[in-house]
């Protein structure tokens, strides 16, 4: 059976973008608990613990192996090349957004040389070599979805709140899935924000074919004729593993988009402490400290930071 894990990462962040990302993986069976626990048993669990800011050489390990094994070559070795392996066109998409060169340079101007964490892809394909062992388990697919700065804000000009970015970049990463895979497909999501009642939120798909299941507390669960079942779960990063797969990639992709941005800023000081971007003290200071370099370099303001 084909298994869908989505996960989001930086739906909060003031800076940086907000990335979605789908590991497809193809299995006999789906045993949540068993997989869960040879996952676990291997460090393999939501990126805020295996992958927090500061400790990303784990998450990049297995992240670069994950690409690595989807017969396109071997593991990329710079962040457009990780970006070109998860979102095929994505990078002359999202540049097209950019409202001037000046400003397309914050994002783009340097190709972040990886691993860029201290990660190493050999080691992380021994681990993947562990999870997998003797079984059927095959990993078919990793894909993302980016909306930067400049998106989110045009979005939400225009009435669109971010958790409904976050549900369309969801959804995109399903139906390409189904469209590349086929059918029955299980998409095991985690829950986004408030949202509770996904039914209504459906464009890809044909509502008419779109049933609501019920299902156990903190959990929503639709299926979809044609296509298979999709539910949204609380913790869904803890309590499934391909899920944990797409939070561990999402966080990488975020944070080597994160980290070309600081050492774009660092050109004009070499000084600046690097940021993660979420509402934290450091971040704050990376926005005061690049105010008058923004100036500098004409960047265009909602492409920095965001305004919810």
């Amino acid at each position: 059976m084909l298994v869908l894990g989505v996960d989001e990462n930086g739906l909060g962040p003031v800076l940086g973008p907000l990335v979605a990302t789908s590991v497809t993986l193809e299995i006999p069976r789906y045993e949540r608990s068993a997989l869960c626990q040879r996952g676990l048993s291997l460090g393999l669990t939501d990126s805020k613990e295996s992958g927090g800011f500061g400790q990303m050489q784990f998450a990049e390990s297995v992240a670069l192996a994950l690409l690595a094994r989807l017969g396109e070559g071997p593991a990329p070795g710079s962040a457009d090349a990780v970006l070109d392996r998860v979102f095929r066109d994505g990078r002359p998409r999202l540049r097209a957004c950019c409202p001037d060169d000046p400003t397309a340079e914050q994002c783009w101007a340097v190709d972040l040389p990886v691993p860029a964490f201290g990660g190493d892809a050999d080691a992380g394909q021994a681990l993947l070599d562990k999870l997998i062992g003797r079984s059927s388990l095959r990993i078919l697919d990793v894909r993302s979805r980016v909306a930067c700065a400049g998106m989110l804000n045009a979005e939400r000009a225009a009435g669109k709140h971010k958790f409904d970015v976050d549900f369309d970049l969801f959804e995109d990463l399903i139906a390409s899935a189904h469209l590349v895979h086929g059918a029955p497909l299980l998409a095991l999501c985690g829950m986004i924000g408030g949202i509770r009642d996904y039914a209504p939120r459906f464009s890809r798909f044909d509502r008419a074919r779109i049933e609501t299941v019920p299902g156990r507390h903190g959990q929503r669960r639709y299926a979809i004729q044609g296509v298979g079942e999709i539910r949204f779960e609380i913790d869904a990063d803890v309590r499934h593993l391909p899920v944990a797969l797409a939070s561990i990639v999402g966080k990488y992709v975020r944070e080597i988009s994160m980290r070309r941005i600081g050492e774009f800023y660092r050109r004009g000081d070499p000084e600046l402490t690097l940021a993660s971007g979420y509402r934290d003290p450091v971040t704050k200071r990376f926005i005061e400290a690049t105010a008058l370099l923004r100036k500098r370099f004409g960047i265009a303001q909602e492409c920095f930071r965001r305004e919810a």
